[in-house]
């Protein structure tokens, strides 16, 4: 009961350290892993298209600025009845012509054809506007595709860390089951000679069958840890781990020259704020008038001649022919009541982006600080732990040789060789850790080279 109470939070401490790992398929370093990731990652593809739909639509503004060209033709029947007076548009369609003397049943036919050019080339700035807002929103689109990427590169690193790491600690515990066998196989002989209980030997095939048991259900996690990598990397492919890799060999050097200035997130809320600034410019320009410039020919046919005479056979064919051309200025006059609302609308916005844009830089800052912080702690206990371990294989050895010669008991024994199993996990896990520090720094820095420059350093 003793030991047991003794190793549930050293196990529980280890398991925590060691989570750090990381798969690799076949033949692939971690940057081809990554690259793999940001090509067929889903949430990567739909990132990207809609970054494609907002560069479609910056480009559908720009093309405001060139001229509209219509060309149509008409053929109709219809009687030729007609009255001086106006009528409103959109529900009648008026007789051209002079008015007639009496109503004629006959239909007779009428033919046109023509081009019409529209041109807005001043629009005194709201175009202008309109583009800028777009741009801005292409550029937080854009931004989301670099966010999403370091994201997805993020968490294949920190799963190849953690299954890395869970590797680590299966050879780590498979050590330990060799040393307890060792011990068991030991004290088997000391119970014979009557050096030691008997209840020892139990007590030690009990150590053995829970050191075997908790192997297993490590086991169990590196496949599930290898799962989520091929999950990430959009892949049925079996994953491979390296044996030695150069995470547990070497440590990363420290970077000190860092800003957060290029990370995605940062991006996203500033090109957020630029593209309300230019709806809201866009807003307060839409009472300015709008200059076009109108030109048009055409051609026309009827079945009835200048004197009233049917002739419907003249009806399918052009009679008379017209062109002109003209600018017209257009201003709104009573929309500047709705302007002014959609103004005001407006400006709650842009207050909104730019407390957003505030959070975001004040989080990011923190979770600078807090990154530099781990990565320089894991890094000076990354110094310290091979002390450690030095230390308690010297006091194992110690411990055993006094135990064989029936100076302490099980308990002691026992909590040494935890001690060194400690130890030895402790060492894995302070490169790893030391690492995935990095790792993240560099997520936080919104620059993954980083991290991946020092891998072949």
């Amino acid at each position: 009961m003793i030991i047991k109470i003794l190793f549930k939070p050293i196990f529980s401490l280890i398991l925590g350290c060691l989570l750090l790992g990381s798969g690799l398929a076949r033949g692939q370093s971690l940057p081809e892993l990554m690259r793999q990731a940001e090509a067929n990652y889903p949430a990567i593809l739909l990132q990207k298209a809609k970054a494609s739909q907002a560069e479609a639509q910056l480009a559908l503004e720009k093309n405001t600025l060139l001229p509209s060209l219509d060309a149509a033709y008409q053929a109709n029947l219809a009687t030729y009845n007609n009255i001086t007076g106006m009528n409103l548009p959109g529900q009648l369609i008026p007789i051209s012509g002079p008015p007639s003397m009496e109503n004629f049943n006959v239909m007779v036919p009428g033919t046109a054809a023509s081009l019409l050019i529209r041109w807005t080339p001043f629009t005194f700035g709201q175009r202008d506007a309109a583009t800028d807002s777009k741009s801005a929103l292409l550029e937080k689109e854009l931004a989301g595709v670099e966010n999403e990427i370091l994201k997805v590169q993020y968490e294949v690193g920190k799963t190849y860390l953690d299954l890395l790491a869970t590797q680590e600690l299966v050879q780590a515990y498979q050590k330990n089951i060799e040393r307890t066998e060792f011990n068991l196989r030991q004290v088997r002989s000391l119970v014979i000679s009557g050096i030691r209980p008997g209840v020892d030997s139990v007590r030690f095939r009990g150590e053995l069958s829970r050191a075997k048991s908790e192997l297993i259900q490590l086991q169990s996690l590196f496949e599930s840890q290898k799962i989520q990598l091929a999950e990430l990397l959009v892949s049925s492919e079996e994953i491979q781990v390296p044996e030695n890799s150069v995470f547990s060999k070497k440590l990363p050097a420290p970077q000190m020259d860092f800003s957060s200035s290029s990370n995605p997130l940062l991006k996203m809320a500033q090109s957020e704020l630029s593209s309300s600034q230019s709806t809201l410019s866009q807003l307060k320009r839409a009472w300015t008038p709008k200059l076009e410039f109108w030109g048009t020919t055409y051609a026309r046919g009827s079945g009835i001649d200048f004197n009233g005479v049917v002739n419907k056979a003249d009806g399918w064919s052009f009679s008379r022919y017209n062109y002109g051309f003209g600018a017209q200025l257009v201003f709104p006059i009573l929309d500047l009541s709705r302007q002014k609302i959609l103004k005001t609308q407006q400006e709650a916005v842009v207050k909104a982006a730019e407390s957003q844009l505030r959070q975001t830089q004040i989080s990011l800052q923190s979770r600078e600080a807090r990154a530099q912080n781990e990565f320089l702690a894991n890094l000076e206990l990354a110094k310290e732990v091979p002390l450690e371990l030095e230390a308690s294989e010297a006091a194992f050895k110690a411990i055993q040789t006094r135990y064989n010669a029936g100076l302490v008991d099980y308990s002691e024994l026992i909590q040494t060789q935890n001690e060194l199993f400690f130890a030895e996990a402790k060492l894995k896990s302070a490169y790893l850790n030391t690492w995935k520090s990095l790792l993240l720094q560099a997520a936080t820095l919104g620059n993954m080279d980083l991290f991946l420059t020092q891998i072949d350093q």
